[in-house]
This record gives C-alpha cells, structure tokens and sequence, in this order.
C-alpha cells in the first residue's frame, strides 16, 4: 500500500453495516471505486455514567460535494473558521507531528484526544472525528483528527446566519426525523473540511 494510505480504521465504518462507506450522501457517486477523494465525519456522544458511546451522525461526502458545500458557505463564515484555526497554536503543529509519525503508527489511527483542547476522547461529552479517504484506505492528509463539542459549539458560534441557514437545510434534508431529534442535532453542524 502507498506510504500515503492505510486501512480504514473501523472507527470510519458506517455504524449501519460496520461496512465502510459505500456512496456519497449528496450525489450517491461510488466511493469505493477509488475515483474520487471522499470525507467521513462522525459526531459521537458519550454516556460516561453507563461507559458507552453513540453516533449522533455520521455521512461521508465526496470530495466535489464538499467543495460544492464549501463554496456555499458565506466569506463572512469561511474567513472566521481559518481565523479560528489560524489562532489555535497548536493546531497545524499538532497535525504536522501525527502526520510525521504516520508511518510509525501501530495501533489505533484515530487521535485520542482533540487536537485543540488536548482533552481526551474519553473524558469528552460530545465529540467529531473527520477523516479523508480514497476508495478502501485512508489517505494522509491534515486528518484525520478530532475535535472536542467544546471546540464544535466555538466554530458553530462563528458561522453566519446564511451559512447557519444552509447547514440547517443540510442537516434537515439528509438527517431530519422528530423536532427533537432536530434540535439534538442543531448545535452540531457539519463543517465541509
């Protein structure tokens, strides 16, 4: 396998099939047949009292999808997230060093902690997992990584009302069911890295 990819961790499967992925949420184009570059994200809630955990939701998207997403997203919310990130020290130093040690990696390929906050998985309520793949592998790139619900609810403060809009309308057309499920899902919006 190429230096630049690895097996996708099972962290990564859809919770459905405990399968990976097989098709873009949007577009239904084939992920598996390694045309294209596609993104896995997962927000998970831990239930630290019972020791388990839960897919609040999970999608993969191709690459085009979410360049198309991005492209929507207001400047406004744009130039505020790469402010954000920017301001984070830490954050293109942490991704360096994992990426750096990608290759000496053994075990698990998920972060155990959030890449901003440095809280542990799990010590955390709420958190994200973000991966880049192609095809039947991982790919190396600035992901995969996680961020803590703390971090989430920062970056969702940031994000304009047009942007928070058209993350609503995401959200609702592909994850919609009972008003309170909608609301669960409402501070957690998904991000198009």
């Amino acid at each position: 396998m190429d230096s630049h990819l690895a097996p996708i961790p099972e962290e990564f499967y859809s919770f459905e099939s405990n399968q990976p992925f097989e098709a873009c949420l949007v577009c239904k184009a084939d992920l598996l047949s390694g045309e294209i570059d596609y993104f896995i994200e997962k927000a998970v809630r831990n239930y630290q009292e019972h020791d388990v955990s839960d897919i609040v939701y999970e999608y993969a998207i191709c690459w085009h999808c979410a360049h198309d997403m991005n492209g929507q997203m207001s400047k406004e919310s744009m130039q505020n997230i790469q402010d954000y990130f920017s301001e984070q020290n830490m954050f293109m130093e942490k991704l360096n060093e994992y990426n750096s040690n990608w290759q000496e990696r053994t075990g698990d390929l998920i972060p155990d902690k959030c890449i901003i906050t440095n809280e542990p998985k799990e010590e955390l309520e709420e958190y994200m997992i973000y991966g880049h793949f192609r095809g039947n592998a991982m790919v190396k790139s600035s992901m995969p990584y996680l961020l803590s619900g703390k971090v989430m609810d920062e970056v969702s403060d940031l994000l304009s009302n047009q942007t928070i809009d058209q993350l609503d309308d995401f959200m609702g057309e592909y994850f919609g069911g009972p008003p309170e499920f909608e609301e669960l899902l409402k501070p957690r919006r998904p991000v198009f890295f």
